[in-house]
């Protein structure tokens, strides 16, 4: 066709003191069959003229040379000024080589597909036959990945036009009136992210993005692999998305995408500080601190973008990817950065030495993964978020501490339980809450609201810990909501039980160390074995005990009934040898336990302690509700309706469709969270002894272990169902999907509030007047139902317990009583002849004990009607009218439900109440002072020794594992082995992956032969 019948196209090579290449790039443009093509050399400052260079190869070609260096984008916008008359213009940089027909395949598919915008097909220069680039996906926080696999082979398989979001920079086509109208390339963007940015304003001014892989590009990629100078490229790339994403959307879905955003740069920095990623974290931040300088010219790029604008974003969002280097797992970033969800949350490539050889099989998650665990993450922080914002009510154990010098003080010197006995030793909590707060610089109240919202999110990794070794991301989800949609742990925070939010937060800790212990795949460890790893298994989960029985001591008898479970579900699974492995692994870890928490821990094993403060009081029969409440984890406001099935179905789902190991573990899991409701519900009954009311503490070990089944399920569905043929099983599959979502509804409707159904007004508020200053220390006696005192208590019988406080309203440290009572017993005793219609004189005798006031509760909290009517605990029938009975206790005006009296016979004889418990037997039980003092030197010495010897063998692990799995240098490891052919460690299936088969190993194929590099065209000058 003849030069004055085509349109004329002007090719704008961007030069910036170029390499060998240079001259072979114009070569090729010189060589191209595209009869009306110009070319425009923009000299970006280059320290040498590239006149000569150009005037060598080219001499048709026109200079233009800027005096300094401003970056592609104002270099490239140098053709605004200096063409006029063209239809289109080529952008190249200088390290391309188009084939000779290339520009004239653009021009046509341009007018094919009426495209504003054309890219070519880029391939390796010095190996053609290996992809770069074929267009490229972006997703809608403007991040970009790859649509090629990186070397991926050329086979035609990517040859087909299509309609993509962007095309690579290296070499494009854009309609010369299109690029007026967007004003060229944003020249803010110096380098990295121009080209997304100007594909994405012009698909906003209605412009079509195709890519033509007819026309093939060679490109050395200088900038991107290092080879120029270009500045920080992730920086550069992480500020110009951030700026796309702030300039190119319409102001409804520009805040809703940047609130996303900067909730999930927030997140990122976070987890980066966490992992000691210095860099990531400052390259979040230098974005948005870039932009934030930048914000007047981003005001102005907004207007102009404003005035071009023909499309809605809705429409421009169908082009947006679903994977991309923010939200997805599985994306290919265009970048050496790491994917900030996979940042975030970890990948399915676990680094634990004992999985080093089989972490290559694991499969990558799907690309909702990161979102769906942020959208789990905002729930849980809307669901409790007046409670971190707002004032925490006195209700069941959230107790205000003191100060953190007291706390640390009464640790290392000794402590005197209420007066009521000799001063023993002080609970391992006060030293841990007492450093946490000196950490906190003192805010002891912050602690506490810690102490109540840090659990769930601690629980919720745990599970995701816990479910790791399945292989399967979405198992790992999915468990993970399951734990945290059961309505056990916002049925804790509705009673104010912080022991059973501690149980709930460390159990599926506990449950991954027992499972290890096993031995059983996938969570064996085959390097773990003999006298060693026994050590191994059992210091660890020790330490691990330790701390919870030091925030909880209930939580070691839910921890000992989950143990039970395990042993009897290997029992079923008929694995005797795992029966003994997690039985003694278990006693062994409660005996570390018991050393590290020495001499405190002495005190439950003296004479005179109570099974009630271990594993809780009871309360009347029936209040907790039967079995199948239990089953279903309805055991407080939360949950009570049908729907609470759904998730208990959608557990059982495994157990019918799972095979193999899978089933193994299934039934191991079913029978242990089954035994330990049973274990819930005996205590409950008052099967247990004096003791065993601790329901919210004993469920957790069963929703651990259920949820860890609903994740089971979701691995069997992807691999077994894959293997069986369709049938009742892939109906089924449907069925428990459906009850696991109708299941999740109750929890979901109790973060409506924001509190999670705990009362808003407490004890402290009605009952402030009982802290009265007075010359002489008192205390404040609690009897009614065990539900209703807000702090733990003693049984005096099921329906029944006292507990004590000083000087008013308990504080923190009554979280942790003694496990003897001391003078409590000579109270009780009296309480009891009292109800009996035995003395109307009870004021004396709780006078002698430095008792002032009696409070009796008939709830959880006050029952104030129009504000609150929290679940009711009403005392027995008969201890109300007993102690308006006696002639020493003055009933006093309250309301709310709470019923409270004033012994009258307070004062006793004119004495103090310090000097008045040890005539009574308060010295019953008492440890001696040098005991308690080598105790507590014992215990930080056992406590340290384990840490170290954790940490050592953590550290030996790592690097056997690192020197299995490093290469020799002399290439032996790979002498005789066929390319190709995996190794024998590849061969291990992981519970998540597909199984392996047996077929033999392909042959390789052959090597493709080398393209000869074509030769430069000769120059018009030759």
């Amino acid at each position: 066709m003849p030069e004055e019948q085509v349109p004329p196209v002007v090719a704008v090579v961007v030069a910036s003191d170029p390499a060998r290449w240079f001259e072979e790039c114009l070569g090729a443009l010189a060589a191209q069959d595209y009869p009306n093509l110009d070319v425009l050399v923009v000299d970006a400052a280059s320290h040498e003229e590239l006149t000569a260079r150009v005037a060598a190869v080219l001499p048709r070609a026109f200079i233009y040379r800027q005096e300094e260096n401003q970056g592609f984008s104002a270099a490239a916008n140098e053709s605004l000024e200096a063409v006029e008359g063209a239809s289109h213009l080529l952008i190249c940089h200088d390290d391309v080589a188009p084939a000779p027909d290339a520009a004239r395949r653009m021009v046509e598919e341009a007018y094919r597909s009426n495209a504003g915008i054309v890219g070519a097909k880029l391939v390796d220069w010095e190996t053609p036959d290996r992809l770069l680039q074929v267009g490229v996906g972006v997703d809608r926080f403007g991040a970009p990945f790859d649509r090629v696999e990186p070397g991926e082979l050329d086979q035609a398989q990517h040859d087909e036009v299509r309609e993509v979001f962007a095309v690579p920079g290296g070499c494009t086509l854009v309609r010369e009136d299109l690029f007026r109208a967007l004003g060229g390339f944003d020249p803010d963007m110096e380098w990295f992210g121009e080209d997304i940015d100007l594909c994405w304003r012009a698909q906003v001014a209605g412009a079509r993005v195709v890519v033509a892989p007819s026309a093939r590009v060679r490109h050395v990629q200088a900038a991107a692999s290092g080879s120029r100078a270009a500045g920080d490229v992730l920086v550069l790339r992480r500020r110009n998305e951030l700026r796309a994403v702030l300039k190119n959307y319409d102001w409804p879905r520009r805040w809703l995408v940047g609130i996303q955003l900067m909730l999930a740069s927030a997140a990122e920095v976070l987890v980066a500080f966490a992992k000691g990623d210095r860099d990531r974290s400052k390259r979040v931040r230098e974005a948005w601190r870039w932009n934030w300088r930048h914000r007047s010219s981003l005001r102005t790029a907004r207007k102009a973008l404003r005035k071009v604008r023909q499309q809605p974003d809705r429409a421009v969002a169908r082009q947006f990817s679903r994977a991309g280097r923010r939200p997805a797992l599985d994306g290919k970033p265009t970048g050496p950065e790491e994917p900030t969800a996979q940042f975030l949350l970890g990948t399915d490539e676990d680094r634990e030495p004992t999985r080093v050889e089989t972490r290559r099989l694991r499969r990558a998650a799907p690309a909702s993964i990161g979102w769906a665990v942020a959208v789990v993450a905002l729930v849980v922080l809307f669901g409790v978020r007046n409670l971190m914002l707002g004032h925490l009510p006195l209700v069941g154990e959230l107790l205000p501490f003191p100060a953190a010098s007291t706390l640390l003080r009464e640790f290392f010197g000794g402590w005197q339980d209420a007066g009521w006995q000799a001063t023993g030793p002080a609970p391992p909590a006060f030293g841990l809450v007492g450093l946490a707060g000196a950490v906190l610089l003192g805010s002891t109240a912050q602690l506490e609201k810690l102490l109540l919202v840090g659990p769930i999110l601690v629980g919720a990794v745990g599970m995701y810990r816990l479910l790791r070794p399945l292989g399967s991301s979405r198992a790992r989800l999915a468990g993970t909501i399951a734990y945290l949609g059961f309505p056990l742990v916002w049925n804790d925070i509705a009673a104010g039980d912080l022991q059973a939010l501690v149980t709930f937060a460390g159990v599926p800790f506990v449950l991954a160390r027992l499972c290890r212990a096993t031995r059983r795949p996938p969570f064996g460890s085959d390097h773990a074995g003999g006298w060693r790893g026994a050590v191994a298994d059992v210091v660890p989960l020790g330490l691990l005990l330790a701390l919870m029985a030091a925030l909880a001591p209930r939580s070691v008898v839910a921890v000992a009934a989950l143990s039970v479970g395990i042993v009897l579900g290997s029992v079923a699974a008929g694995r005797v040898s795992a029966v003994l492995r997690a039985f003694g692994v278990t006693v062994g870890a409660l005996a570390v336990a018991f050393a590290c928490c020495f001499p405190w821990s002495l005190t439950f094993v003296q004479r005179g302690a109570r099974w009630s403060v271990i594993a809780g009081a009871v309360r009347a029969r029936g209040s907790t509700g039967g079995v199948l409440r239990l089953l279903r984890f309805a055991v407080g406001p939360i949950g009570a309706g049908w729907l609470g099935w759904g998730l208990l179905l959608g557990a059982g789902f495994v157990l019918l469709v799972a095979r193999d190991v899978r089933l193994e573990w299934a039934t191991r899991w079913w029978i242990a969270g089954v035994v330990t409701v049973g274990v819930a519900y005996a205590g409950a009954a008052g099967w247990l002894g004096a003791g065993g009311g601790a329901t919210l503490v004993m469920l957790a070990p069963a929703a651990c272990c259920l949820a860890a089944a609903v994740g089971l399920g979701v691995a069997a569905f992807e691999v077994d169902l894959a293997r069986s043929r369709f049938g009742w099983r892939q109906n089924l599959s449907a069925g428990a999907a459906l009850c696991l979502v109708a299941g999740l509804f109750p929890t979901l409707v109790s973060t409506v509030d924001g509190h999670s159904s705990l009362p808003s007004v407490g004890y402290e508020q009605l009952l402030s007047w009982t802290a009265v200053r007075s010359a002489r220390g008192y205390d404040v006696l609690w009897l009614g139902d065990p539900a209703s005192l807000p702090q733990p208590a003693w049984q005096l019988r099921p329906g029944l317990a006292f507990a004590v406080s000083v000087g008013g309203p308990p504080d923190g440290r009554r979280l942790w009583p003694s496990a003897n009572p001391g003078v409590g017993s000579q109270v009780e005793t009296s309480v009891i002849d009292a109800e009996a219609g035995l003395t109307v004189r009870l004021g004396a005798a709780l006078a002698r004990a430095g008792v002032r006031y009696v409070i009796v509760p008939s709830g959880v909290a006050p029952d104030l009607p129009g504000v609150q009517v929290p679940p009711s605990a009403a005392p027995p029938a008969s201890l109300v009218p007993a102690l308006q009975a006696q002639s020493d206790l003055r009933q006093l005006p309250t309301e709310g439900g709470v019923v409270a009296f004033e012994d009258t016979a307070w004062p006793a004889a004119g004495s103090t109440r310090t000097r008045l418990v040890p005539s009574l037997g308060g010295a019953r039980g008492r440890t001696p002072g040098w005991l308690r003092e080598l105790g507590l030197a014992a215990g930080l010495l056992v406590t340290a020794l384990a840490i170290a010897e954790g940490i050592v063998r953590r550290r030996r692990r790592r690097s056997l594992a690192g020197a299995s799995t490093r290469p020799p240098d002399d290439g032996s490891a790979t002498r005789g082995r066929r390319r190709g052919t995996p190794s024998p460690a590849s061969n291990v299936a992981m519970l998540g992956d597909h199984p392996a088969r047996s077929e033999p190993a392909a042959e390789p194929a052959a090597e493709p032969a080398a393209v000869p590099a074509a030769e430069p065209a000769p120059s018009a000058l030759q």
